[in-house]
């Protein structure tokens, strides 16, 4: 039996000391693997650590006779698939959402300037930290991880801050139709 076969088999046992040996042995080719998709070192470790995360959560299933360098890949494969689908689809929003700004009245348009201007407001309104927390996030396009690792937290706590404020501003904020789906737009 190999020595892959063997830690699998090990791994699918709870046997740490065999994930941390999988984890060396292929953590670096999956990092570049998804470094060829994101572009992005952040996006591309987040990428490694859900792979492992996933194989540590599922390792009761894992199967020893099966390629384990196969399964890994088509776990990254399927998490590079659901991000860009996930970006594609919020850029499919943005467009209709854009495009109906143009297409309709002034009044849309003031109504998105509106809601704008309340979360502003709103935003003054929030503890400092977490002010920069939301904004690095939302408006300068920064992952939890890039967050935390310029403030020196948890990707946990960014993640938790930004929901609180997501939270908060849905329950301050009462809009319709276009200036709703931007509002939507700009907190998800």
């Amino acid at each position: 039996m190999s020595i892959e076969k063997q830690l699998v088999e090990k791994l699918s046992k709870g046997n740490i000391v065999a994930f941390n040996q999988l984890f060396e042995t292929y953590s670096s080719r999956l990092y570049h693997f998804g470094l060829k998709y994101f572009h992005s070192q952040a996006d591309a470790e987040e990428m490694v650590q859900d792979v492992f995360l996933k194989i540590w959560n599922n390792r009761e299933g894992l199967k020893k006779e099966k390629s384990f360098s196969a399964y890994l890949f088509t776990i990254a494969f399927n998490q590079i698939r659901k991000h860009f689908k996930k970006k594609h689809s919020v850029c499919e929003l943005s467009d209709d959402i854009f495009e109906q700004i143009q297409d309709n009245s002034t009044e849309q348009s003031i109504s998105y300037q509106s809601v704008l201007d309340q979360v502003s407001e709103l935003l003054k309104e929030l503890p400092p930290k977490k002010k920069q927390i939301f904004e690095m996030s939302r408006f300068q396009g920064l992952s939890s991880k890039e967050i935390a690792a310029q403030l020196g937290l948890s990707s946990k706590t960014i993640d938790n801050q930004v929901s609180e404020v997501i939270h908060y501003l849905k329950d301050k904020i009462h809009i319709k139709e276009i200036a709703l789906l931007l509002f939507l737009f700009l907190i998800c």
